[in-house]
């Protein structure tokens, strides 16, 4: 309340009426909608019951608890885990929370403006001195304006969103690499291991027949050789079992010296395959990328047609009012009374070149963003041609090495060892055979390894992020 200067007191009446005006004024503006809500992709994107897709929410993690990394842990552990617990996606996840903030905001009205002006020498009128005014007045943008900002600052947190989504899948794959990079370490330590006993136990029988008085010395040293190079080998995979921890920890957001338990399978999908024209229809319709780009695509296309709102006028509408006092002399008509003056008032648009250039700069950005969108479907196709070839190779080798090549080894390696006991075969053709079981053993678990970053690979362009729910997983268990 505004305290006259030469005393007296703002009436109530007054204050009253502009409390109404700037209630009228205000409910002018257009009503903030609210924003809409943002699919959280929690579809069922599987065949199988048992699989739901996760979409990353930091503030709600209901029926959804941290899995523990210890000696049970599976590769859908290690997902969960990372994708609830890493301060990236964390990050992600609350600038989309701001993003959607935005569209409200765009879609208000200018604040009003409330002016007080007080006369340092009063202006004498015939129904009384004028010695203060008040005024009020809102500003309006040309209409539609308001609601295509609100629009693109939709589409922007729907970008937003979409940026989440492939940041989580980008986590995901990350994660299932250096898992299988960690898997094929253990597969290879505990294959050395074997072939290690395996030559201890040769070492035995050479050592027996040297001792019966065999000529076998070059064999026993040999075999003591080969051993020492298997150790050597072992030694160097449990060295590198440091660094692949620590990008494992980096990933699920734990001290770099957390120990991980050594994997104990493959976890091998049983997923049913799918055509790859299903393949890519499903990667156009659900890759966070492109559909984020299209996202852009759609608002930059608002922002076009925003830049030629620029060619209409803002206008401002207010109400003014004077307060006066007393006339001299006091049967004066209209004596004292405050006069009331409505104010429109609007800008006028006259710096054409600007508007022009503002709409060539909307048109190119729409047109960048198509041209992206098309190079980056064009890069999904490639980049799906190659995961599907390298999960068919793996296969292949998986296949081949599974069902022919580690068996036939095995019998080779084994009628080479009894031949050796008898002593009908030499001590080389034992340990060649030895050497090519280990490398074929080496070669599938590699190919093992190589599928499940060729379906990790493949997830991530489908935008697919599947994994069973830890209390599906206790069901299947009991």
């Amino acid at each position: 309340m505004f305290v006259p200067r030469t005393g007296g007191h703002f009436p109530p009446k007054k204050l009253l009426v502009f409390c109404l005006s700037l209630s009228a004024l205000s409910s002018c503006a257009l009503e903030p909608r609210p924003v809409e809500r943002i699919a959280e992709q929690k579809e069922n994107l599987s065949s199988s019951p048992r699989e739901q897709l996760i979409a990353f929410r930091a503030d709600d993690r209901t029926g959804v608890s941290l899995p523990k990394i210890d000696e049970g842990a599976t590769l859908a552990d290690y997902r969960l885990h990372a994708a609830l617990n890493n301060p990236g996606l964390e990050a992600l996840y609350h600038d989309w929370q701001a993003a959607r903030e935005r569209a409200p905001q765009a879609r208000s009205l200018p604040e009003p403006r409330l002016s007080y002006t007080e006369f340092l020498e009063e202006v004498e009128t015939r129904v009384g001195p004028q010695e203060r005014k008040f005024g009020l007045s809102q500003k309006f943008p040309w209409f539609g304006t308001l609601s295509l900002r609100g629009e693109i600052e939709e589409e922007a947190a729907r970008i937003a969103w979409q940026r989440l989504l492939a940041a989580q899948l980008v986590l995901d794959v990350q994660l299932r690499r250096v898992y299988s990079n960690y898997y094929f370490l253990a597969r290879s330590r505990e294959v050395t291991r074997e072939n290690i006993d395996l030559l201890l136990r040769l070492e035995g029988v050479a050592t027996q027949k040297l001792a019966a008085g065999a000529d076998n010395h070059p064999a026993v040293i040999r075999l003591q050789i080969e051993i020492g190079r298997l150790e050597d080998r072992l030694r160097s995979f449990e060295d590198r079992r440091r660094p692949l921890t620590a990008r494992l920890n980096a990933l699920l957001n734990r001290a770099p010296q957390t120990v991980i338990p050594w994997p104990t399978k493959s976890e091998r999908s049983d997923r049913e395959e799918v055509p790859d024209d299903e393949l890519f229809r499903f990667v156009e319709e659900n890759n966070p990328d492109l559909i984020a780009l299209q996202h852009q695509i759609r608002r930059a296309d608002l922002d076009r047609r925003l830049t030629e709102k620029a060619y209409f006028p803002d206008f401002s509408v207010g109400v003014e009012t004077v307060e006066t006092g007393a006339a001299v002399q006091s049967n004066t008509h209209g004596s004292g009374n405050d006069p009331w003056t409505l104010m429109f008032s609007v800008e006028i648009p006259i710096w054409y070149s600007k508007y022009r250039s503002g709409e060539r700069e909307a048109e190119a950005r729409w047109r960048s963003a198509r041209k992206r969108e098309t190079n980056r479907r064009n890069q999904l196709r490639a980049e799906l041609e190659l995961a599907l070839y390298e999960r068919r190779d793996a296969s292949r080798r998986i296949s081949l090495h599974t069902d022919i090549l580690v068996p036939k080894s095995i019998e080779s390696l084994r009628a080479t060892e009894e031949s050796f006991r008898s002593g009908s075969a030499d001590f080389l053709d034992l340990i060649d055979a030895q050497r090519v079981l280990l490398e074929f053993r080496l070669a599938m678990e590699r190919a093992m390894a190589d599928r499940m970053k060729s379906e990790a690979a493949i997830d991530r362009l489908m935008g697919r992020f599947v994994i069973p729910y830890p209390r599906e997983r206790e069901e299947v268990s009991s």
